[in-house]
């Protein structure tokens, strides 16, 4: 009796067993079957080239600032900031009196001096006055003229005028108030012609020479893409930030562009071609950096070589072909030769 109830447990366990075993092999088939759904890059016969991205800002061609050179209290002011002045035209006033009495001073001194100069010539003339009283003479009236003359350009620079034409970008004269000698009182701004000024680290500016192709967008423009050379290279590096100034020139007729406008620079590199992967789908392994593609239906690894991060993804240089399948998104669930989904 004994022998034969083990018999029976001994099959019951056999057949508990048998059934554990079939059922986990079907669970485990069932889920080799089961693709994962992922959305995939087709790499196209379109390599690409490698471009540096820097951030610039807009400079006007020639700034001129304006001042009164003896200062003054300001009575007029023609003009507001952002106002387009032409060359001559009329800025701001400060007060004349002292300069105007100054002149009228120096002035009737030199009245007197040519008055003196008439009336001691003739007696020169007549050899009745010493050489050395005429020589004495002529200096105080020349004395006299160079004094007429600088206190006359004293009265014309309480008056100030544009040199050149231009927009006025700053104005710190206000009617009532004083400004010390030298104290620009308006800046002009050149605007017809302006240049976008952008550094470069010295680890690139091997790579960036006059005459140059760029590519310069502008946010507050609605990202509008303006194409440029550049006209300008320093030789001299910052001492903080070991990098280099470069200007690209443009045309500015219509004065859309503005003073501090800040652009996006792009130059492309020479010697740099392969195909562009979006950075999240780049995992790093080992044997190197590595990829997911798609082959037969199946996820399998790639190992790449990379030449540069870019700002729109990664430049693979070698590992891909024209043709390969990337997957972009779903690489967190797979492993080798797992069966895929593919949705772009």
């Amino acid at each position: 009796m004994k022998n034969r109830t083990y018999t029976i447990t001994v099959w019951c366990a056999a057949i508990i067993l048998l059934v554990a075993v079939v059922s986990c092999k079907h669970e485990t088939a069932k889920q080799e079957e089961q693709s994962i759904p992922v959305e995939v890059l087709v790499v196209d016969t379109v390599s690409g080239g490698l471009t540096h991205t820097y951030v610039g800002s807009v400079e006007e061609n020639m700034s001129v600032a304006l001042s009164f050179p003896a200062g003054g209290r300001v009575e007029r002011v023609y003009v507001r900031e952002g106002d387009y002045v032409r060359v001559g035209q009329h800025i701001a006033d400060v007060n004349r009196s002292d300069a105007q009495n100054a002149y009228n001073s120096a002035k009737a001194t030199l009245q007197q001096a040519e008055d003196a100069y008439d009336r001691l010539k003739k007696v020169h003339d007549q050899g009745s006055l010493a050489d050395v009283k005429w020589v004495e003479m002529q200096t105080t009236l020349d004395k006299a003229r160079a004094l007429e003359q600088i206190a006359k350009r004293q009265l014309d620079e309480c008056s100030l005028v544009a040199p050149i034409s231009g927009v006025v970008g700053t104005c710190n004269a206000k009617v009532g108030g004083r400004l010390l000698p030298g104290e620009p009182a308006v800046t002009l701004l050149d605007m017809g012609q302006v240049s976008v000024t952008f550094s470069v680290p010295e680890s690139e500016i091997s790579t960036v020479a006059v005459g140059k192709e760029a590519y310069v967008y502008v946010p507050a423009l609605d990202n509008k893409m303006l194409t440029g050379r550049i006209t300008e290279r320093s030789v001299n590096s910052s001492r903080v930030s070991h990098s280099y100034q470069v200007k690209i020139a443009f045309p500015n007729a219509d004065k859309a562009l503005l003073p501090g406008m800040v652009c996006k620079v792009t130059l492309d590199q020479p010697g740099t071609a392969g195909f562009i992967v979006p950075a999240k789908c780049v995992q790093t392994r080992p044997e190197g950096l590595s990829v997911w593609v798609v082959k037969n239906g199946k996820a399998q690894h790639r190992i790449i070589t990379s030449s540069e991060f870019v700002a729109n993804g990664v430049l693979v240089s070698s590992g891909l072909n024209p043709g390969d399948t990337v997957i972009t998104t779903g690489i967190q669930k797979l492993y080798t030769n797992a069966i895929v989904t593919l949705s772009k």
